[in-house]
């Protein structure tokens, strides 16, 4: 089977990954990336001489990320330098109580037990246990794999594996029967965050973050999480792909890519790596009879701090008083939350170069509703004001020693990614939008467009990404559009 002409409409990690995968097997790949850099919410920012990962700074499940170098004749490991953090993160209760996470799993049953007591660390080895059993059965059968039909989804030895594990129960649920202390509650149930998703909306397999975090670990890649990024744009470039930037799409005609500059690109096939809706809505020209629903979007603050925080780690959560309410805020009632819930990434902890000397890379994280609700300026200055004193009490954060600051909220997610409503983690992943029930990877209406990235299979996050582009490449395969 002769080469193809491959379009990839957008350079965010699922476009780079997919352009890498398909560059490297012969065919043709030209990239159309709108704005002036690669990486999509995984690029950089900076504050003066303060350097920032300016959307995803976890690295976690590593395996995606080492199959497709290996996948294309390289090492993940000799191009990507990484760091296990050890405490994975530090938590800050309320109440003043701190616990720090870690992969020593006799280590973290001690800290569980100065946290909550006996029962809580007893409880522990076992949850961990039944988390990875659930992680080993989800990943290989319903996240690493496309779905022809519902029969796919549903096979007898699939759903033998769904009761088996329990992987539709209620995640909260699951976790409190478990543990009765509300703080080790908080500490396994709230990852799910990560993708935009309340804990009590996310179905039982999502505990499998929890996993990655305390079986496998956070890790940082020296240079930050868009090394990452550039090393797959590098290793595409160097296999004859064709990055484009600065280059917006008008739309898709067919099998042809229309620019905004009014040259048509002839393709044989279009993968699209922009967000799912945006593309079929305002590229593909598609309505859409289902009713999506959304994530929450994130309210982020990248500061330049002149000073030391010492109370703080790499990576850090803070809990509000009332976190169900915190969660019912932001994703049943789309309210400003009050007392909000945060994290905070200063990767100059790991990583010294990433900010000036004696000056801190604060990056902080805020979830606020998805432009369902828009927030007043005064809302806005509202939750800044309240974690910023949340800081000042907890970690001593002057407010006066601030040497510069940039904001991103949902607006910039719409704006700069056409991330509907803002939603910064793209479509929800609540359980009627997981593994079968998520917009697949293939159009209805256009048998030459694909997708990739967040908002088709399997989903959020760096390491779904990258096997949202292996699948599409199996897809191509599996319906003969490319050869094996």
């Amino acid at each position: 089977m002769k080469s193809k002409t491959i379009a990839v409409i957008g350079a965010g990690v699922g476009g780079l990954g997919a352009a890498l995968r398909l560059s490297h097997r012969g065919h043709r790949v030209v990239v159309f990336e709108k704005n002036g850099f690669i990486g999509g919410r995984n690029r950089r920012d900076h504050v003066n001489d303060a350097h920032f990962d300016a959307g995803p700074t976890l690295l976690m499940m590593l395996d995606p990320f080492r199959k497709l170098f290996a996948d294309v004749g390289e090492s993940f490991d000799e191009h990507i330098s990484t760091v296990l953090c050890d405490p994975t993160y530090r938590v800050f209760f309320k109440d003043g109580s701190r616990i720090d996470g870690t992969t020593r799993v006799a280590e973290m049953a001690s800290r569980i037990e100065a946290l909550a007591g006996k029962e809580a660390s007893d409880a522990y080895p076992g949850f961990l246990k039944e988390l990875k059993q659930l992680y080993d059965e989800s990943i290989p059968y319903f996240v690493r794999k496309n779905f022809g039909s519902l029969s796919d989804f549903a096979s007898p030895s699939q759903i033998s594996r769904v009761l088996k594990n329990h992987m539709l129960g209620n995640l909260a649920k699951r976790v409190h029967a478990k543990f009765s202390d509300p703080k080790v509650r908080m500490l396994f149930t709230f990852q799910t965050m990560y993708l935009g998703l309340s804990p009590f909306d996310a179905p039982w397999v999502y505990a499998t973050l929890a996993y990655m975090e305390y079986g496998e670990g956070i890790f940082y890649p020296m240079g930050g999480l868009p090394a990452i990024s550039e090393a797959i744009a590098r290793l595409a470039e160097e296999r004859g792909t064709e990055i484009r930037l600065n280059s917006p799409v008008k739309g898709i005609d067919g099998k042809n890519v229309v620019l905004e500059s009014g040259e048509i690109f002839e393709a044989d096939i279009v993968i699209a790596n922009a967000d799912l809706p945006y593309v079929d809505r305002e590229l593909n020209n598609q309505t859409s009879k289902r009713e999506l629903r959304y994530s929450c979007s994130a309210h982020l603050m990248y500061i330049d701090y002149e000073g030391d925080l010492p109370g703080m780690e790499h990576h850090n959560v803070f809990f509000g008083k009332d976190f169900e309410g915190n969660l019912r805020s932001l994703f049943h009632d789309f309210k400003m939350p009050r007392d909000p819930a945060f994290y905070a990434c200063i990767s100059a902890k790991t990583e010294s170069l990433m900010a000036a000397p004696g000056h801190q890379n604060l990056m902080l994280l805020v979830p606020v509703p998805n432009l369902t609700h828009k927030p007043t300026e005064q809302e806005m200055i509202i939750l800044e004001d309240e974690v910023i004193q949340r800081l000042v009490k907890e970690v001593g954060f002057e407010p006066k020693r601030i040497r510069g600051m940039k904001r991103r909220g949902p607006h910039e997610w719409l704006n700069e990614l056409n991330l509907d409503r803002g939603a910064a983690f793209g479509i929800s992943h609540d359980l009627f939008q997981s593994a079968f029930m998520r917009p697949q990877n293939r159009s209805k209406s256009n048998p030459n467009l694909f997708y990739v990235g967040a908002s088709t299979v399997p989903g959020n996050g760096l390491p779904m990404v990258l096997i949202s582009a292996e699948l599409v490449e199996q897809r191509l395969i599996d319906e003969g559009l490319i050869a094996a």
